[in-house]
């Protein structure tokens, strides 16, 4: 969900296209039209870590923030949460409605900027996010996170990170030239130290970032390899894999995961 129309979850969308609905969506996040991405960014294992930190969502009220073509929210939805999705990309909205009722799951999906949420305060257990957060104009959204989260409630993002600066260089000064392809726009950025200060002061006490794996070498068969050489698949998976386990490294790859809490009453 962004200015620019790309979907929360459909962070390969340009713009506001429906996606493809064919395929199942399973519960740990699979979708075929976005597995080609999903693998190579490792985002089946970060899916998982964040529904770890949710927790149990079967009963609980969860709001999908930026949902896109609206995979999360099938994937969420199958697990037993009630789900409640919103973008402002009306073409990935429709593929979302399509793409619940072929998985036989009831999401209710808006057409609503993340800013402009008017649902009544403590409305969700559970709140919910994909590559959302560094479209939006974030004060306004952690305030609307912190207004809309029950008592004890908790919100989990899984974000790109501004933390290494090669990564950055390449961002701005390589992608869109050379062949490379520019999957971003001049709307966003990823989330900086500035940006996670702003999460923490809306969430005093209660923001955690979590850099669970690594995304970096990876990054080189996204942008110019595109799998066309297995073996270097391989090479370049493992090299994040063996760097990834020195945890003091993995702040510098390209995701993260933002956990906010709201403290119940009288805590």
């Amino acid at each position: 969900m962004s200015k620019s129309s790309v979907g929360g979850a459909g962070v390969m969308q340009v713009n506001e296209m429906a996606a493809p609905v064919e395929g199942f969506v399973r519960e740990d996040g699979w979708y075929a039209p976005y597995d080609y991405w999903l693998t190579l960014w490792g985002l089946y294992d970060l899916y998982a870590y964040a529904l770890a930190l949710l927790g149990d969502v079967k009963g609980k009220v969860l709001l999908d923030c930026g949902c896109g073509p609206g995979h999360t929210s099938v994937m969420l939805a199958k697990r037993g949460a009630t789900v409640t999705a919103f973008d402002t990309a009306v073409g990935q909205l429709e593929t979302a409605g399509k793409l619940a009722a072929v998985n036989g799951v009831n999401v209710t999906f808006l057409c609503k900027p993340f800013e402009e949420l008017d649902f009544p305060d403590a409305s969700f257990d559970l709140v919910f996010g994909t590559f959302v957060l560094h479209h939006v104009d974030l004060p306004r959204a952690s305030r609307q996170i912190e207004r809309l989260l029950k008592p004890g409630g908790r919100a989990v993002f899984i974000e790109n990170s501004a933390l290494n600066p090669l990564l950055m260089f390449a961002r701005n000064k390589v992608c869109g030239r050379l062949g490379v392809p520019q999957y971003s726009d001049e709307h966003e950025h990823p989330l900086t130290r500035e940006d996670i200060a702003t999460l923490q002061r809306a969430f005093p006490g209660d923001c955690t970032i979590h850099f669970p794996s690594l995304l970096f070498f990876r990054l080189l068969d996204f942008y110019v390899f595109k799998k066309r050489l297995p073996w270097m698949t391989s090479l370049l998976l493992r090299c994040d894999q063996v760097a990834g386990s020195i945890p003091s490294l993995r702040r510098y790859g390209y995701l993260q995961i933002v956990e906010l809490g709201k403290r119940p009453v009288g805590a």
